[in-house]
Formats: structure tokens, C-alpha cells, sequence
């Protein structure tokens, strides 16, 4: 049998369009996760926590308090305190921590009560209650004031400017 060269033609466009319809198949089946935080999307290591109001620093490299973001989650471990997971809103130079959890590994991550607060401040977070609810719930929320962020570094000011936490991406 001799395939001439009109159908050896056909065949190689139709081989072609099959490969190339194949790979854009493949890229559209992927699923990409991008967000807009910037330099926020990082591990962050908590090295120091100046209090502004009497002027005092403390160091935290011994405790090994990490932050990390990702995606539309955050999350704090280290200081033997265990691992927390929380919602947040990245706004210009405004970073909102809100509706804080403990990490259960899949257990269903159950919010953390006004009791259990006082768990977060080893890792540099004061959350209150600022009257807002959600699904029913009281959140508990902090807001700061970012006043340095860049691939190596993230300084932060708490809302009633009274502390200052100090991070390098880890």
C-alpha cells in the first residue's frame, strides 16, 4: 500500500491538532493557586516585639514563633503553644487577623473561645472581641498597621500602637 503525499499531509495536521489539543486540555484542567498578598505569602520568624509604650524589647528567637500565609489562610505555631489557623484581609498597608482556630490536622479546626484567647499572645497576637459575628460566632479579630514588608522582612504595628513585632521570611 502506498500513502501518498496529500493523506501523509492530513495525517500530520491531524496528529498535530490532537497533541495540541491534548496540551491545552491538560493546562486548563490545572488548577492554579495564586493570590494577591505579595510578599506576605511567606514563613515569617518572630524575632522581636518592641512594647512602645514603656520602650522595653523583647526577644523571641529562642521561642520560634513562625508566621506563614497562604492563600486566604494564616497560620502561627512555635513557643510550645501549638499551631492556630485564622482567617485575613491584606489591604494596602492594613492586615486584619480574624476568627482564630486550633489546628487539629482534619479534626475539623473548632474556633477558639474568649477563654483560650490568652493562647495567642505568645505568638504576638491580642485578638478581641469587637462586637462583629459570623455564621452566628463572635469574632475575634486584631488589626495592624504594616509598616514594612519586602521578600526579607515584615514589621508590624498593632491598632492601639502599643506593640511592634519584628519578622525575617524564614
Amino acid at each position: 500500500m502506498r500513502i501518498e503525499p496529500h493523506s501523509s499531509k492530513m495525517m500530520s495536521k491531524f496528529l498535530f491538532f490532537i497533541l495540541y489539543s491534548s496540551f491545552i486540555i491538560t493546562l486548563t484542567g490545572c488548577e492554579i493557586n495564586s493570590s494577591d498578598n505579595g510578599d506576605l505569602d511567606n514563613w515569617w520568624y518572630l524575632r522581636q516585639v518592641d512594647n512602645t509604650t514603656d520602650g522595653t524589647n523583647t526577644d523571641y528567637v529562642s521561642k520560634k514563633v513562625f508566621w506563614s500565609y497562604i492563600g486566604k489562610i494564616m497560620q502561627t505555631q512555635g513557643a510550645s503553644a501549638g499551631t492556630y489557623l485564622y482567617r485575613f484581609e491584606h489591604k494596602n498597608n492594613t492586615l486584619r487577623v480574624y476568627s482564630p482556630r486550633h489546628h487539629s490536622k482534619g479534626k475539623g479546626d473548632p474556633l477558639l473561645t474568649a477563654d483560650e484567647l490568652s493562647k495567642l499572645t505568645i505568638h504576638g497576637l491580642h485578638l478581641k472581641d469587637k462586637g462583629n459575628i459570623i455564621d452566628g460566632e463572635a469574632v475575634y479579630e486584631e488589626t495592624f498597621t504594616i509598616e514594612e514588608i519586602n521578600s526579607d522582612r515584615m514589621t508590624l504595628l498593632n491598632e492601639d500602637k502599643t506593640l511592634r513585632l519584628h519578622f525575617i521570611a524564614w
